[in-house]
């Protein structure tokens, strides 16, 4: 009975670092800490920076000082880029005034119509969502861990 339990504190363990592993690869969003003012920050040669935050499918997210002639193009490539499995096509912008945004970068990027961007403004957040790919490989981890779970559990019973 003893190695019953061994064997199921095991998998448990093994699922756990398994469920790490599968963490290090997901996007993690910063923190947002309080409800902060729209701040106007004096950079270097007197360029007149502004503060956004950029959430999901991008390499870096974060918080980003950017001149305050930047658009989201340029914020995207200030962070690395988008992900393999960002949707460029539903890139929301969340205003201060809780107004939401929708931009369509791949449409920009097929017609180069500089009309469909929007203007960044201080205190944005900037949000990628990612593809219906990637929550399909999100289930099938998840998945994945629970069958070996049960198949460790099945084994312990057999050797009882």
């Amino acid at each position: 009975m003893m190695k019953y339990w061994k064997l199921v504190i095991g998998s448990l363990i093994l699922a756990g670092v398994l469920g790490l592993h599968a963490q290090d690869s997901q996007i993690q969003f910063p923190v947002q800490y309080g409800d902060r003012p729209a701040q106007y920050i004096l950079g270097s040669e007197d360029v007149l920076l502004i503060t956004v935050n950029l959430w999901g499918h991008v390499k870096k997210p974060g918080i980003y000082s950017i001149p305050s002639n930047f658009g989201i193009i340029d914020l995207l490539s200030s962070a690395g880029g988008p992900l393999k499995t960002a949707r460029l096509n539903d890139v929301r912008i969340i205003r201060e005034n809780q107004e939401v945004i929708t931009v369509n970068i791949e449409e920009f990027i097929k017609t180069g119509n500089r009309d469909l961007l929007v203007p960044l403004q201080p205190g944005d957040v900037i949000i990628v969502s990612g593809s219906i790919s990637d929550i399909f490989g999100r289930i099938v981890g998840v998945m994945r861990d629970l069958a070996i779970i049960a198949n460790v559990i099945v084994l312990a019973m057999r050797i009882r």
